[in-house]
């Protein structure tokens, strides 16, 4: 499922179903004209609030382009972690915590009603360029 795709229809279901779930999320976000750069700035923030937080597994969606880069970012961020998490890279259709994720990142990013909809999963909106201490869990960001 690509969230993108989905009728609003859709959309509003998949939503309902994910908050009756339980699901929570945070979002990491950076201004940067450089999507590459933006990416390793929000994936290495997330891959140390992850541990702090003693998550077990990433489940990352697979874009062949991108995975070398990624695994680099991870194992440079996790370098002095005595006990990292895994990682792996997945398609879509393997693992439906990316499906998840794909809605929640798609509603926050569309803004308006849709951010509206997914604001009660957001444990944390965390905006590197506007808060260079805040990629920790106990530093929770407002400024959703």
């Amino acid at each position: 499922m690509h969230f993108k795709k989905e009728s609003d229809s859709r959309r509003r279901e998949v939503v309902s179903r994910l908050r009756e779930m339980g699901m929570r999320a945070a979002v990491w976000t950076v201004r940067d004209s450089d999507d590459v750069r933006a990416r390793q700035l929000c994936l290495s923030a997330a891959a140390t609030w992850l541990h702090e937080l003693g998550v077990t597994r990433l489940a990352i969606e697979s874009c062949a382009h991108q995975d070398v880069r990624d695994r680099q970012t991870l194992a440079a961020a996790l370098e002095k972690v005595d006990d990292p998490f895994t990682y792996e890279h997945l398609r879509p259709a393997e693992d439906p915590v990316l499906w998840a994720s794909d809605a929640l990142a798609w509603c926050f990013g569309a803004g308006g009603d849709w951010r509206q909809r997914v604001q009660s999963m957001l444990d944390a909106v965390v905006r590197l360029d506007q808060y260079q201490e805040s990629a920790k869990p106990g530093n929770r960001p407002s400024g959703r």
